[in-house]
């Protein structure tokens, strides 16, 4: 029987490979092996695995850090049809599958990208308003994120990071202790200028057991730098309370190319400039747009460079 692995990087969408029944596959951090995983905990020939008639097995290569199988150190171990294994410091999760489930994961990902292209022609096709166009922008970043509330973040007039809209939240909600671990992966993504995704307690452990994590319960956060032409115009965020939610390097895909549409757009339309002027904060739901007071700023983030 086929098996699917999640791989999950701290930080990164997980990724996703369907592994063909009766092989086997090399997994380690050597770009020339069957499932390549790039962390320097990862030994270059860390494990395989292995379909036969008894079912999957998992051995160790030697390798430097070691394989966990269930949170136990194995050299080899016939794996259940659903487990978590771990490479060094790099957490797996195992599933056995069959031919149909196979056929509704590609499925599913066909429904996404129509979904996510229809998000993406609705930005385009229309002239709108500044408060529309991020209306629509932050309902497809929710709904491509499959997540339940969002916020858009944007430079004002003195290069100053704010909120500037918010979908099932609630201002308040992103002040103070309780939303620091989100926050911290948003001050990541503008660091770097790259998109951060934690879906797993597992893999969490770069947000420093942040309170928001507990708090308020999120099993998923995903943050998207908005830019164009190397100008950082903002951040797009989105999270959810859903314990089955897992960012694969399909939504990395979806909600990347969506973002970086929705930058275009922003910036051919000269609304990144508007968004300079705005001063208020808008709050959007499934089919309206409407200010509800003044923009609040957004502390311990990096200051955006002056345009040239």
């Amino acid at each position: 029987m086929p098996a699917k692995l999640s791989i999950h990087l701290p930080g990164q969408a997980a990724a996703v490979r369907v592994l063909a029944d009766d092989r086997e596959f090399v997994l380690g951090r050597d770009a020339g092996v069957d499932v390549h995983i790039e962390h320097d905990s990862v030994s270059r020939r860390h494990a395989r695995l292995r379909s036969g008639v008894r079912g999957w097995h998992i051995a160790d290569l030697g390798s430097k850090n070691g394989t966990r199988v269930e949170g136990v150190k194995a050299s080899e171990a016939m794996l259940p049809d659903n487990a978590w294994f771990a490479l060094g410091d790099v957490f797996c999760e195992f599933e056995r599958i069959d031919a149909a489930a196979e056929a509704r994961l590609e499925a599913r990902a066909a429904e996404r990208r129509s979904s996510s292209l229809a998000w993406a022609a609705r930005l385009e096709r229309r002239a709108q308003s500044t408060a529309r166009l991020i209306g629509d922008l932050l309902r497809g970043i929710v709904d491509i994120a499959e997540c339940e509330r969002g916020f858009l973040l944007a430079y004002d007039a003195d290069r100053a990071l704010v909120l500037r809209a918010c979908y099932a939240f609630r201002p308040e909600e992103i002040d103070g202790r309780t939303f620091s671990g989100s926050r911290s992966a948003v001050d990541r993504a503008l660091l770097y200028r790259k998109p951060v995704f934690s879906s797993d307690p597992h893999v969490r452990a770069w947000l420093g057991e942040q309170p928001s994590v507990v708090a308020q319960g999120l099993r998923a956060i995903a943050c998207l730098p908005m830019q164009y032409r190397g100008d950082v115009l903002g951040i797009a965020y989105a999270d959810t309370n859903d314990e089955a939610k897992v960012f694969t390097e399909l939504d990395a895909e979806l909600l990347g190319a969506y973002v970086d549409r929705a930058a275009t757009a922003l910036a051919l339309a000269d609304l990144d400039v508007a968004l300079d002027g705005l001063s208020t904060l808008l709050a959007v739901d499934g089919t309206t747009v409407s200010e509800i007071g003044v923009a609040p700023h957004w502390s311990s983030s990096p200051p955006r460079e002056a345009r040239a």
